[in-house]
């Protein structure tokens, strides 16, 4: 009888420990009319833009756009906020976002990137990935870098 328990308490840790993390956000997608986007050219690069200060209307298009992603928008808070633009006028932006999973636990921050669409008076904001898990959260690091917002960041921690 023992051993049944034992084996059942096994058995029971070993499907949790399989089981997919409960993360804050559902995972991201591109959406309509971004899927139809042709896919960059092979060996094509993220051109790093400069920083820009973002207003009111592209922080409010920034917050709606990662909260529709997030498990609980109520428990949702940002962090690090920052974008920069490039030449042809696109602004990237990244940052932190936190939040409450499935099941109610607070998540620590992760990173988040995507871009600013539209007309400057009704932007969108596009989210690209949030970065929860290690493969995610290596992709928006790495297109953060080459966005040219991790260099940011780094400056600013060092007080220039």
């Amino acid at each position: 009888m023992r051993a049944r328990w034992l084996l059942a308490i096994c058995f029971s840790a070993a499907m949790a420990a399989c089981a997919p993390p409960d993360l804050p956000n559902t995972p991201v997608s591109l959406q309509p009319p971004y899927t139809d986007l042709p896919d960059p050219p092979p060996g094509s690069t993220i051109e790093p833009g400069m920083p820009v200060k973002l207003d009111q209307r592209q922080l409010e298009a920034m917050i709606e756009g990662v909260i529709k992603w997030m498990k609980d928008p109520a428990s949702v808070s940002f962090a690090k906020i920052n974008g920069v633009k490039n030449r042809r006028g696109v602004i990237t932006v990244c940052g932190d976002v936190s939040g409450r999973n499935s099941a109610g636990t607070l998540v620590s921050k992760s990173p988040f990137v995507g871009a600013l669409m539209g007309a400057p008076k009704t932007p969108t904001f596009v989210v690209v990935e949030i970065g929860a898990l290690g493969k995610q959260r290596t992709t928006v690091e790495a297109l953060c870098q080459q966005s040219g917002i991790f260099r940011l960041r780094d400056a600013e921690a060092k007080g220039n």
